[in-house]
């Protein structure tokens, strides 16, 4: 409840007013890509949050109640507000920070925790020239990334036959097999998938959902969500993982990942209805339908003769 206090008070009222008012008056100027003065605004919010926390530094847990509520006020990411916030800590002299560099370039320097006179220094002993090309390779396999084509990673079809699973099964049963044969499961789905976590918990308005599965692309690289079905689809079961991929991608997505990216596993598919229903989500939510149980070859030679 002290908290509750603290954050309805006028100190917060007058501090979510002020970071606005930066806000505002650089958004103009950043949208038309001046990078330098996106990076000056961001260091002001960042010394701003900062100097509100020492404030309140005695109580326990305060900064991640505050940036989690200012994200909701200021329609920021949380990871975002935590970038800005560690990029202040690093470069608390503003006048450090140099015109030469982006915002994408302090990103970097923020995950080496590098200061510009330790980039400076590097540059000068030329730690570029002195690096192992196989380790210059590697790195820029993900800092230059190629974009990867979703549809050759994710198919219409998956057999799930080595679940011996019923006929007639539920979700949780589904669920608990897929768990218990997991790697057959991501051989199925296909090369660089890994499993993470089983029914991830979200919280949402103060009620809490769960998140069948979460996996990782390594090839991506991003995180993967699966919703599993048992019946047939419908456009409520995309609104809900739509929901689920727009809170991972604000409130837990690392700056190092591709946008997370949903997957519903279904019995049965309805076209018509995850083509209307999908309108202009086809690269962020896939759906694919799921096998237990192939036909008996033999079973089908037999029946072709008979016809």
């Amino acid at each position: 409840m002290e908290k509750v206090k603290v954050i309805k008070n006028n100190n917060y009222k007058s501090l979510v007013n002020e970071l606005k008012d930066i806000i505002s008056k650089n958004k103009y100027q950043a949208y038309k890509a001046v990078d330098n003065i996106k990076v000056q605004a961001y260091w002001r919010i960042g010394e701003r949050i900062v100097r509100e926390e020492i404030k309140y530094k005695d109580r326990a847990g305060y900064e991640e109640y505050l940036v989690g509520k200012l994200a909701l006020d200021l329609d920021i990411r949380k990871r975002f507000l935590y970038e800005i916030i560690k990029f202040y800590r690093i470069y608390p002299i503003v006048r450090t920070l140099s015109a030469q560099l982006g915002w994408s370039h302090y990103v970097e320097l923020i995950i080496n925790t590098w200061s510009i006179r330790e980039l400076r220094k590097n540059i000068k002993n030329q730690l570029y020239q002195k690096t192992d090309n196989k380790e210059v390779q590697e790195i820029s396999k993900i800092v230059l990334r190629k974009k990867v084509n979703l549809n050759n990673i994710f198919k219409p079809e998956y057999d799930l036959n080595f679940l011996t699973i019923a006929q007639s099964h539920q979700e949780k049963e589904l669920e608990s097999k897929i768990i218990s044969n997991i790697e057959s499961f991501l051989k199925e789905l296909g090369s660089d998938f890994s499993f993470l976590e089983r029914q991830m918990p979200i919280l949402i308005d103060g009620q809490k959902h769960f998140i069948d599965l979460v996996l990782f692309h390594r090839g991506i690289p991003c995180i993967v969500l699966v919703d599993l079905k048992v019946g047939k689809l419908d456009s409520g079961d995309i609104g809900q993982m739509n929901k689920y991929i727009s809170y991972y991608r604000r409130n837990r997505q690392y700056i190092s990942e591709a946008d997370a990216i949903g997957l519903i596993i279904c019995r049965e598919v309805g076209h018509e209805e995850v083509f209307y229903a999908l309108g202009g989500l086809e690269e962020k939510i896939f759906v694919a339908k799921y096998k237990i149980k192939l036909p008996d070859i033999e079973k089908i030679k037999r029946l072709i003769r008979k016809i």
